[in-house]
């Protein structure tokens, strides 16, 4: 009775090691031992060395654990890749995107967040690497393609609506706020043919546009782009 109990434990044994979603880990070195102990039980049971067929049983059941072990890690291996290989995807697109530049702080912890997860993958800690990848792909949810401000303006020919520090400071892509023409001024005195009247403003001069909240700004202000308005810093 003993032999056969253990015989029916391990076959229970084998059957539990094998999910059908694992069936693409079921042939390993483990399951292959535990099958070829099973059938050495079996026989041995059958000629009446049932000492044999015990220890045989006991070898198979030991396997079939090891098996089971192998499965689950395997699985949780594959599951982490997978996660791992679309943190680096996004990470990647969010690079394509300039995120660096546009989404700094994000980008940063996504980047950070990657980093870890390749570690934790590398160190088989692969529950921290689905947590950590999971985070980078968060952190870039933000991300998106972004038109760079001007960082230049080009002055046009004088007619009733001219081009005056005022005026571009007011455009939504410059600062959205004709009240910061002076930051314009500060920027462009030097270079202005009368530094002291910042009024004059000469046809084809190119004026600075500096940035003033941290923004990224690049290229000439060109009224057939579509900017996303300025984000003014925020008041005290």
């Amino acid at each position: 009775m003993k032999i056969l109990r253990v015989l029916s434990i391990v076959s229970m044994a084998i059957a539990l090691a094998v999910p059908a979603v694992a069936l693409s880990y079921d042939n390993n070195e483990f399951q292959q031992k535990s099958r070829a102990y099973s059938n050495l039980a079996a026989k041995a049971y059958d000629e009446g060395r049932y000492e044999d067929s015990v220890k045989y049983s006991q070898l198979a059941e030991e396997n079939a654990a090891r098996s089971e072990a192998y499965i689950t890690k395997m699985m949780a291996r594959a599951g982490a890749q997978d996660m791992l290989y679309k943190a680096h995807t996004r990470l990647s697109w969010a690079k394509e995107k300039r995120a660096e530049k546009f989404f700094p702080e994000p980008f940063a912890t996504a980047a950070s967040a990657v980093a870890s997860a390749d570690e934790s993958f590398a160190s088989e800690l692969f529950d921290d690497t689905v947590v950590q990848s999971q985070a980078a792909i968060d952190a870039l949810s933000v991300v998106r393609e972004i038109i760079p401000l001007p960082a230049t303006w080009v002055v046009e020919k004088w007619d009733p609506s001219k081009d005056c520090f005022w005026n571009i400071a007011a455009n939504p892509a410059v600062y959205g706020n004709p009240f910061l023409w002076p930051e314009l001024y500060k920027a462009n005195k030097s270079s202005l043919k009368r530094p002291s009247n910042p009024n004059l403003l000469m046809p084809n001069a190119v004026i600075a546009i500096p940035s003033i909240n941290g923004e990224y700004r690049e290229g000439a202000y060109d009224p057939s782009i579509k900017y996303e308005p300025f984000q003014a810093p925020a008041k005290d």
